[in-house]
This record gives C-alpha cells, sequence and structure tokens, in this order.
C-alpha cells in the first residue's frame, strides 16, 4: 500500500532533482516519488523538461512503478534531492532547491530563453555543414539561425558554437524553445534546457494545405522540396502525437500525412487511427531510423514525391449502426441553403448544358470566378472559395483571364492564389473523384469555424469523365454515385451540351442534358445556358431550394491585344468573355414581349405579301380585287380582309372603280393597285395618282364587238362598168 506524504513536499523534493539523468537514476527517483504517493501527472510534467522526454515511454513507465518490500521508497526521493540542495523544511516555507521549479512550458535560466538565443545568433545560409549535408540548398532559410562563434552558451556540457538554431514554436506561434544542430550533422542534437520541447513545431513551406509530420528537421526539409507541401518538424517521434491531436482538434478537416522514420510504422498506424491521418511508410531494405531524407539523396526527389503521392489512407471508422438508422434531428426552424453563388446556385452537383457554339466557358469561367469573390455585385458571396477548373482548352482560358484582367482591374496575384487551372484527361469516374480528398485539404478554408469548400468545374464533362455510353442509365448513375462519393461535399459543376440546342428561353420546360436522364436525375441542380438573338440567359431547370433569381442575363465583351506568336510575329489576339447577372426582364416579361414581337413580324409580312401581290398582278395587266387577294394569300380570310382594309386606310392600297360600261364581268367593280413610297407621300399630301396606275387593263373591260358587213349592198357602177 503506498504511504501517502504531503504532495506539496513530495514536488518540492522532485523538482530539486534535475529531469536530465540517466535512465537508470531517472527510473529510481520515479519510483520513489510513487512510493511516496507522488501523482503521475507531476512525475510527467517534471520529466518533460528533459530533452529526451517520451511522452508513451514516460506513462509506461510509470505504470511498472510497484511497492515492493525492501524496494525503492520514499526516503530514496528525499536524499536524492538533499544531495542536489533541497533543505528539509515545513512545506511552503522559503527553500534554496539546486534549480529553479520551472513554469508549465519551462521557464529558462535568465539569458537563455530562445527569443535571447535568437537575438544573438547570426543568420543562417546554404554553406552551414548540416544544411549542406542533407542536400537542402533552397530551403527557406529566413527562420533559421547560426550559433556564433563567440557564444558561450553550453548544453548538456558541450558548446553549441556554430550549432544550426532550429526555433520551436507554440501552437499560437510564439517561440518556445530551440533545437541545435551539430555543423557536421554526426553529433547529438540537443534541445535548449528548461524550456519544453512539449507540442512545439518548426513548418517549412506553406502554412496551408496538406500537412507532413516529421520527426526531424531533414525530413521535413526533404519533403518540401519533393512536393512543395507543408512539412511540419515535430522535434522528435514522442511529439508527433501531441502535435498531430492538437491540428486535428485546430482543423478536423486537415489533411495530415504521417511521415515515419523507418522502424516506426506500427506507431505512426496507431497515430493514425486515432487522428485520422494518412501515413507514409518508407521503402523495404532500408535499416531502422532511416527516413525519407534519405531516400531523396539516394534515389531522387521525384522517388520520394512518387512515395508522398501514396500514402496508406486512414481507415473509415466502422459503425454499428445501420446506415438507414442514423436518424437527423429535427430543429423545428428551416436552414438556409449553403450558396455557391448566392440566390442562384447552390451546393452539391450542378448539371449546366447548352448548345454547341453558345460560349460556355465564357460564360461559366467568369461565373466560378465570383464564386472565388473575384468579381461581382448582387451574386458576389459573403466569403471566397477556392475554385479548381478543368478545361479542355488551356488558351481559351488564359485568354479569357487576360481579358477579366484587363478590364475589371482585378490583381493576378489574387487570381493564381483564388483560381486554380488544370487541363482535363479523360479518366474513368472513379479515378476522377479520387481527386477530391487533394482538393478538400489543399483548398479548403475554415472561416468562422464554418468550412468554405472548394468549387470543382469540369469543362466539360465528356472531355474528364470516360463513359462507354453516355446514353446508358446505369453508367450515368455510377458516374454521379462516384462524384458525390469522392468529392464529398464538395460543390461540383458539370459543364455538357443540350439534347434539343434550338429551345428557346420561354421553353425552360423543354430544355434537357444530352445523355442519360440519369445525369439529370442524380443532380442537385440542372442549368441551361441558351441565346436569344444577341443575349445569352442562364436558366433554372431543377432544384431542391427555393432561389432568389430563376435566370442570370449574360453581358459580353471583347477586347484586343496585340502578342508576338511562336516565331516572334505579332498577331492580334482577341478576348471574349461574359459576365452574368440578374435579368433586367423577368421572363414572364420576356415572354409577352416575344410574343408580341412575333405577332408584330407575322403582321409585317402579311402586308408585305399582300402588298406583293397585289403589284406583281397589276405589272401582269391582271390586276386582283378583294376575292383575288384573299385566294392568293395563304393566311386565314379574317386576317387578310383586316390587313387590306388597314392598307386601304393607310394609303398604301388604292382601289380604283371600273365603270360598269366597260366591266367584263359584273362582279369586277373595282381592282387594287399598291403605292410605291414616294406615290404613298404624294397622296397624303394631297395629290392625285398618276393617271397610270388609274388605266383600266384589257383585261378588266369588256371586248369591243366587230362591225358586221352589209351582204346585200350592189356593186357600184363604176365598178360594174370596170368589169
Amino acid at each position: 500500500m503506498i504511504n501517502a506524504h504531503n504532495p506539496d513536499r513530495l514536488r518540492d523534493a522532485l523538482h530539486a532533482i534535475p529531469p536530465d539523468l540517466s535512465r537508470e537514476m531517472w527510473v529510481k527517483a520515479g519510483m520513489a516519488f510513487h512510493a511516496g504517493g507522488g501523482s503521475f501527472e507531476d512525475f510527467n510534467h517534471w520529466s518533460s523538461l528533459c530533452n529526451n522526454y517520451n511522452a508513451q515511454d514516460c506513462q509506461s513507465t510509470f505504470r511498472s512503478f510497484k511497492i515492493l518490500p525492501g524496494g525503492v521508497g520514499v526516503a530514496t526521493l528525499f536524499g536524492m534531492a538533499r544531495d542536489y540542495g533541497w533543505v528539509e523544511g515545513n512545506v511552503g516555507h522559503q527553500r534554496q532547491p539546486a534549480i529553479p521549479r520551472p513554469e508549465p512550458l519551462g521557464k529558462p535560466m535568465p539569458g537563455i530563453s530562445a527569443v535571447e538565443v535568437w537575438d544573438r545568433c547570426e543568420a543562417a545560409t546554404n554553406a552551414h555543414g548540416y544544411i549542406a549535408a542533407k542536400g537542402a540548398a533552397g530551403v527557406p532559410l529566413n527562420t533559421l539561425r547560426v550559433v556564433p562563434a563567440s557564444e558561450t552558451l553550453r548544453i548538456s556540457g558541450q558548446s553549441v558554437a556554430g550549432f544550426l538554431m532550429v526555433p520551436a514554436f507554440a501552437p499560437d506561434g510564439e517561440m518556445q524553445s530551440a533545437q541545435f544542430i551539430p555543423p557536421d550533422g554526426v553529433g547529438k542534437k540537443v534541445n535548449l534546457p528548461g524550456a519544453t520541447m512539449k507540442g512545439a513545431t518548426f513548418t517549412v513551406g506553406p502554412n496551408v494545405g496538406p500537412a507532413h509530420l516529421c520527426e526531424g528537421i531533414g525530413a521535413a526539409w526533404a519533403v518540401w522540396q519533393a512536393t512543395g507541401h507543408r512539412a511540419v518538424c515535430c522535434f522528435g517521434w514522442g511529439n508527433v502525437r501531441r502535435v498531430a491531436e492538437a491540428m486535428r482538434e485546430q482543423d478536423p478537416n486537415a489533411r495530415l500525412v504521417l511521415v515515419p522514420d523507418m522502424g516506426k510504422e506500427q506507431e505512426a498506424q496507431k497515430i493514425a487511427a486515432d487522428v485520422g491521418a494518412a501515413v507514409v511508410v518508407m521503402p523495404d531494405g532500408w535499416s531502422p531510423n532511416s527516413d525519407v531524407a534519405d531516400l531523396a539523396r539516394a534515389e531522387g526527389g521525384d522517388a520520394l514525391a512518387l512515395l508522398l503521392e501514396n500514402p496508406i489512407e486512414p481507415p473509415k471508422p466502422v459503425s454499428n449502426v445501420h446506415q438507414l438508422a442514423n436518424f437527423v434531428d429535427i430543429e423545428g426552424r428551416p436552414k438556409p441553403p449553403r450558396w455557391v453563388i448566392p440566390g442562384f446556385i447552390g451546393h452539391g452537383v450542378t448539371v449546366i448544358s447548352g448548345a454547341h457554339g453558345v460560349g460556355k466557358t465564357t460564360a461559366l469561367l467568369p461565373l466560378a470566378m465570383t464564386a472565388a469573390g473575384l468579381h461581382g455585385d448582387e451574386l458576389l458571396p459573403c466569403h471566397w472559395r477556392h475554385v479548381v477548373y478543368i478545361t479542355e482548352d488551356v488558351e481559351q482560358v488564359r485568354r479569357i483571364l487576360a481579358g477579366i484582367v484587363g478590364d475589371l482591374n482585378i490583381s493576378l496575384d489574387l487570381i493564381r492564389e483564388r483560381l486554380h487551372i488544370v487541363e482535363a484527361v479523360r479518366l474513368d469516374p472513379t479515378r476522377v473523384a479520387a481527386v477530391g480528398t487533394t482538393y478538400r485539404a489543399q483548398f479548403n478554408r475554415t472561416v468562422q469555424g464554418v468550412d468554405v469548400l472548394p468549387l470543382v468545374v469540369l469543362d466539360t464533362k465528356s472531355a474528364v469523365l470516360a463513359l462507354e455510353n453516355e446514353n446508358d442509365n446505369s453508367e450515368a448513375s455510377y458516374m454521379m454515385s462516384a462524384l458525390k462519393q469522392g468529392f464529398d461535399g464538395l460543390p461540383v459543376w458539370l459543364i455538357g451540351h443540350v439534347a434539343k440546342p434550338n429551345v428557346g428561353r420561354a421553353e425552360v420546360a423543354a430544355l434537357s442534358s444530352r445523355g442519360a436522364s440519369a445525369i439529370e436525375g442524380d443532380a442537385n441542380q440542372t442549368i441551361f445556358l441558351v441565346q436569344e438573338g444577341e443575349r445569352r440567359y442562364l436558366l433554372l431547370g431543377k432544384t431542391r431550394f427555393e432561389p432568389r433569381w430563376r435566370e442570370l442575363e449574360i453581358t459580353s465583351f471583347t477586347s484586343q491585344t496585340t502578342e508576338p506568336d511562336e516565331f516572334g510575329n505579332w498577331e492580334i489576339v482577341e478576348m471574349r468573355w461574359g459576365i452574368a447577372a440578374p435579368a433586367e426582364r423577368s421572363r414572364k416579361a420576356a415572354t409577352e414581349q416575344a410574343t408580341e414581337q412575333r405577332r408584330k413580324d407575322d403582321e409585317a409580312r402579311l402586308r408585305q405579301d399582300i402588298r406583293d401581290a397585289v403589284d406583281e398582278a397589276w405589272l401582269l395587266g391582271h390586276p386582283l380585287n378583294r376575292a383575288g387577294i384573299k385566294s392568293k394569300i395563304r393566311r386565314k380570310k379574317s386576317e387578310v380582309v383586316a390587313m387590306i382594309e388597314n392598307l386601304l386606310s393607310e394609303r398604301w392600297l388604292y382601289e380604283v372603280d371600273v365603270p360598269a360600261k366597260f366591266r367584263a364581268v359584273n362582279s369586277k367593280k373595282a381592282f387594287l393597285v399598291n403605292l410605291t413610297t414616294e406615290e404613298h407621300e404624294a397622296v397624303l399630301a394631297g395629290s392625285a395618282l398618276p393617271d397610270s396606275k388609274l388605266v383600266i387593263p384589257d383585261s378588266w373591260k369588256k371586248q369591243a364587238i366587230p362591225p358586221v358587213p352589209d351582204v346585200d349592198a350592189q356593186p357600184s357602177d363604176s365598178a360594174g362598168e370596170e368589169a
């Protein structure tokens, strides 16, 4: 049974003993502390001040302590403490321990805090022996220092002059400690005494995207050189779990990849399973404690990059609950849709279709840039998101971007930060969807605790998704399922073609995407790009929410520049793009206007048909009357009659009366003539028609009866005489 002593007295005695002991003496001190009833928390805190502290080893060692007759007792603790200057006395009274009791993060002695040592050090260069030995020339040097030759600081009995100083940062960004590495890279790395490394990290590369957690700085450099991605030095394997847990707590969706040294794969797998991380495993045949830096030096950066591209993914958590027994809580209050384009396009898989030549890329690339917060008014989102735009025509995308940059004065650096262009490669849908994990890890943003997921645009779906038969519903369902599972909630736009290219804006219900019906059926939303005259519109089809707008109008823009071609010859380059905005007119108003315009166009055609028929018949000498026009024009008789009356009242037609004495047929009392523009204006001014237009043609006159000769008449006398 443990003989519990005053806990304050036990802690005082323990902290009088420096933790940087041999393992044998460290265990002995721990056993004595345990025998007196000391807690693991106090023992662990004291042990963490040691340079070679290992949390797992500390815990397992403390658990192994037993109270045995004749074994190590609490008196041993007090004896060791007195050897280091501890003064026995009443608890709480002033004492003079051999070393000061550290604060929770380790309070170094005056003059040797991390920041103070940093200030006395020199800037690091690629010439430092350790950097050269690791083949790390070109790594960021702005946060590295070298201890000058004049420095008197000694750690564990040795001078650290000339050592590379790697700062160790706390999660809040403060420098909490430092590691010192000898120039030759052969000697032992040492940590700043009295300043704990617990939870400390040093990051190489950008502080976004996937995080590769490495044991040492050399491995972190190698990872960054091979991938350009974030690499985190954890200052010892015992710190990796702590760092991984902290990063996972800070960002539940972060892409974490553990990069253990050879021989630590099993421990890495346990950590990965607990925190949801992937693991990169060194190839077989390497000796224990070899790391990825050794691999890169031996086989090259490409070999390491390939290894890092294929980590072992964490197993998905297994639930004993049936998938259809996960009941959703009913909150009683509605939630607004999650918008990509506010009021118009929501999250999920959206199928956007348009006819050939309608300009899908010129309209949809700028709209995707609106999702990235690069331009827009009413459509601009509250928070921008990264956009991955996969295109089959990279050069067209470059021209569009060049035009927009110049016209809207958008920073090119801002576009590079938020818009990521990928050249299309046609792959199996499952292979395409597998990249969703990379996009989420690299481009997810967290704003006020909310994930702002990247938008992925496939322009076009046929250029990216390999289907044997796009009209096969089973293939289409397989494709849509693969995208939804692989992209796992990322908003995706699938750009394709419409089945009927000539359907207009007013007939949106008749629009459909080309291919199997399952593509639209499994989509969260469908949109159609149509053209009417010189205008283009994005029309909403299927939605699972109530939009603010049912359509957007695309305003087209063009600009020109002169650039050299591949041979150095200057050539005019035209740039064309379209900007979407809510339509000025509603679809109902547009439909009514279109209907009215069609009516006017139809009326104009009828007017012209009647005038042409009248003119042609008059020129041929067989003018038409009203009945003749009705039989000549293939339209409703009532419409023809009404139009004849309009043309007569407007003085474009004139009705010429045929007097009864001249009529060939009594029913043909009058015929019609068409007036030219000059004749029409003259008549309106009060002039008479030219006589030529009033002449009654022979076809409308009675035929003259020839005179009958007098058969009874006698020849004249003179004639007889001559005979």
